[in-house]
């Protein structure tokens, strides 16, 4: 629960220090590096499962109510075109809509709170939408983004440190016990019981989708999550290190 409440602690910080309501002379881009750069990369991947968990709340209410916010919808029929109405959005665009997903994440805890218990029926979900929808790019996702193997190239690159080397050593990294400065048990299965520096974009999503950094040693041993954990990993990293490609 620690392990939880930290990455949702992370997030609202995350939130506050990138939204695209911010004004500030540093780039977002920076301010997002230099936070993730505080962390152990196992601390990343809980802030960063927390992220996507959001991202995908809103990923599947935009699936609800895209008619609803389409510009062709007859709702907005006494608003002329050109510009897209008013309280429409172009959800068509892949492009459009992760930037509208990234900004609508943004929000933070309070909104997310809001949509997952507070919506009363489908038109109060749509206009509580319309009011709060944002676009952002920075971008925050596990591909192109700042969690992507491109960024994290340039940031080994530029700002190299001694994570990176430990990883290099494979510094030995035995899980201890469950506790909330040390390394979760999954983690440490992972990486063969060695240090590793890596997030994001090198760890599969179908892990991170069932928050495999939060759950403790007793729990994945009690529900099968070691023998899940081996699977699909296996799947997306055959006899592959993803560490080797930094060697």
């Amino acid at each position: 629960m620690m392990r939880l409440t930290r990455a949702a602690y992370r997030f609202q910080l995350l939130c506050q220090l990138v939204s695209p309501e911010r004004n500030s002379s540093a780039s977002r881009e920076d301010t997002l590096q230099s936070f993730i750069n505080i962390m152990e990369a196992w601390e990343v991947e809980e802030f960063f499962t927390f992220y996507q968990f959001a991202y995908d709340v809103y990923d599947k209410v935009l699936t609800n109510i895209y008619w609803d916010l389409h510009p062709d919808n007859p709702r907005f029929n006494d608003q002329g075109r050109p510009p897209t109405p008013d309280g429409a959005f172009d959800l068509d665009s892949d492009f459009s809509r992760e930037n509208y997903l990234e900004g609508t994440t943004l929000h933070g805890l309070a909104f997310l709170h809001t949509v997952l218990f507070q919506i009363k029926d489908h038109e109060n979900l749509v206009s509580t939408m319309q009011k709060q929808i944002q676009s952002s790019y920075i971008p925050i996702d596990g591909m192109v983004g700042m969690f992507g193997d491109t960024q994290q190239i340039i940031r080994r690159q530029d700002q190299p440190s001694e994570r990176d080397q430990m990883e290099a050593d494979r510094v030995p990294l035995v899980f201890v016990r469950d506790e909330i400065d040390k390394p979760p048990r999954a983690w440490t299965m992972i990486w063969d019981d060695t240090y590793s520096n890596l997030y994001g974009s090198h760890i599969p999503d179908e892990i991170r989708d069932w928050g495999y950094v939060f759950w403790d040693e007793a729990t994945l041993e009690r529900t099968g999550g070691f023998k899940l954990l081996r699977y699909q990993l296996g799947e997306d990293w055959r006899d592959n290190d993803p560490r080797d490609d930094f060697i």
